[in-house]
């Protein structure tokens, strides 16, 4: 008798979770079949923030190789190419102390992304206004401080890096 309702407990979890609608997200975008090298070429930087460019196109690069999916190349031997654009940079002051001096900030980037095929220049997909924040603690000296913003920036560019590698090799 018992076994007969665990079997039935059982058969119902089954058919439950097998009707559910849940299914696994593509592994690889149908657009990229027949697509094995990407390049991505230096960031173009139009904000006043120096060296923004070195950090995005380096965070980008090594989510790709990384991946192992694509191989890095140069843009003459690429199928496609990553161009990005970092847009704006904003700072804002999100903490304050007792005596009304900044505590922690706030950095918010804004990237355009695309994704081309090198040969027709096609654009497969992109991203206008992509946009991420991280914050980032000020220390009582300038050397602090700095160093804890390009952490936050550096932080900032990997996350960016990861959601738009996802994005394009899962095809959303």
């Amino acid at each position: 008798m018992k076994r007969s309702g665990l079997y039935f407990c059982l058969g119902c979890f089954f058919l439950t979770a097998a009707g559910c609608g849940y299914q696994l997200a593509r592994p690889v975008n149908p657009l990229l079949e027949n697509i094995h090298t990407i390049a991505i070429p230096y960031f173009k930087n139009k904000t006043f923030e120096p060296g923004l460019e070195a950090i995005f196109t380096y965070a980008f690069e090594n989510e790709f190789v990384e991946s192992k999916r694509l191989q890095v190349v140069d843009i003459a031997e690429a199928d496609i190419i990553l161009y990005g654009s970092i847009k704006s940079l904003r700072e804002d002051t999100i903490a304050y102390n007792i005596d009304d001096k900044a505590r922690e900030y706030r950095v918010r980037i804004t990237l355009n992304i695309s994704l081309e095929d090198r040969k027709t220049g096609t654009v497969l997909w992109k991203r206008g206004s992509l946009k991420h924040a991280e914050e980032f603690p000020v220390g009582e000296s300038i050397v602090f401080t700095e160093a804890a913003k390009r952490a936050a920036l550096q932080t900032l560019a990997e996350d960016l890096a990861e959601r738009v590698h996802d994005s394009i090799m899962q095809g959303f």
